[in-house]
């Protein structure tokens, strides 16, 4: 019996020498690198670096608050042995609000403490949609367009959010034709306050503008619609309307045509019937000549 006491108390020993360099791991670990991207996901991660295979991760918390309580789909929780992963799917500003992030264990070694614990994520500024010189115009979609006329004016304003007070550049501006491959503005595409300016738009200016900060992106497809686009629909019905007219005309023509023809035709077949109606030919008329002469 004392040497099966004197056993449990060697294993309880060893178990808590087994336990005593095992740690939890936050990544990212600086509180200066938790920054996200809004509409953007984002990745937590806690790493358990123990000998034995399983970190035991119960659940992740924000503000106290289980992530399992709150709607589907918004965050993903990912255990995978040694680590667990907490995915916020879409960054929103609700999400920087939140003061601490935290993740339970299992492991008594731990002794009740939050495996991995981050602080607020702050929210890095990035483009979040292009706004024009027309009031209510504004692309906020990522396939989104806008329209001018050939020699139109036109500013591109780059919405950043938060604002933007550290940068004194303000956003980066390239342009492509294909929205593969960008270079910088083509000519007559001037950047004032970090706004992009044309004056009179030209054809060889349509395409793709993109402006960058922080290294996020933001697009938008410039169409250049001809000076007289406007008046192509006019045009188009004045030529139906035209072919309609020459098309009736021919068809009266050939109608006149096709009439006095059947009625020339009647007249002619009815003469031919007609009983009171005497038919004559030419030798029939020399033959009556001689006759008066010889006699």
């Amino acid at each position: 019996m004392a040497y099966l006491q004197l056993l449990l108390v060697l294993c309880t020993v060893l178990n808590s020498i087994f336990y005593l360099n095992a740690r939890f791991v936050a990544i990212p670990a600086s509180t200066s690198n938790l920054k996200a991207v809004l509409k953007q996901p984002l990745e937590l991660k806690c790493q358990y670096d123990g000998n034995d295979d399983n970190g035991q991760f119960t659940g992740w918390y924000k503000d106290d608050i289980p992530i399992s309580s709150e709607k589907p789909g918004h965050y993903v929780v990912k255990n995978e042995g040694k680590e667990s992963i907490l995915i916020i799917k879409i960054f929103v500003k609700a999400d920087a609000e939140v003061k601490a992030w935290t993740v339970n264990t299992d492991k008594p070694s731990n002794g009740g403490r939050p495996a991995c614990a981050f602080g607020p994520i702050q929210l890095k500024p990035s483009p979040q949609g292009i706004e024009t010189d027309r009031p209510n115009e504004k692309v906020e979609s990522a396939h989104g367009s806008v329209r001018r006329n050939e020699d139109e004016s036109i500013q591109l304003k780059c919405i950043i959010d938060p604002a933007d007070v550290t940068s004194r550049n303000g956003p980066q501006w390239q342009f492509s034709k294909d929205d593969k491959s960008f270079t910088d503005l083509p000519a007559g595409v001037n950047v004032r306050n970090g706004e992009i300016v044309i004056d009179q738009v030209k054809k060889a200016q349509r395409g793709y503008y993109r402006c960058t900060l922080n290294d996020v992106e933001f697009t938008v497809l410039l169409r250049v619609k001809d000076r007289l686009a406007a008046l192509w629909p006019f045009i188009g019905i004045v030529g139906v309307v035209l072919v309609l007219v020459i098309v009736i005309l021919i068809f009266e023509k050939r109608q006149k045509s096709n009439k006095k023809t059947t009625a020339k035709d009647d007249d002619e077949q009815d003469q031919a019937n007609d009983p009171l109606v005497r038919t004559t030919t030419k030798a029939s008329d020399n033959d009556s000549k001689k006759r008066a002469v010889k006699a």
